[in-house]
């Protein structure tokens, strides 16, 4: 299940950069999903400090969604 979630993750990540590259706010999106599996993944194995990484990219994809909604 793990492995399965990760390549979620991976997908939505990459599909993330892509939209990203033609300034597409939905990048935001598939990094809040891509962030969030990747922060369970890590919290259920135990590994603190990739959990604090992915938590703080989830606030920032939280922060790029509202300020690319304003402009």
């Amino acid at each position: 299940m793990i492995e399965i979630a990760g390549m979620i993750s991976t997908m939505f990540a990459v599909a993330g950069v892509v939209l990203n590259n033609r300034r597409l706010r939905l990048c935001f999106a598939l990094w809040l999903v891509s962030n969030a599996v990747s922060l369970w993944i890590h919290v259920d194995a135990g590994v603190w400090s990739l959990a604090v990484r992915d938590g703080i990219f989830l606030l920032l994809a939280v922060e790029g969604w509202f300020k690319w909604g304003r402009d």
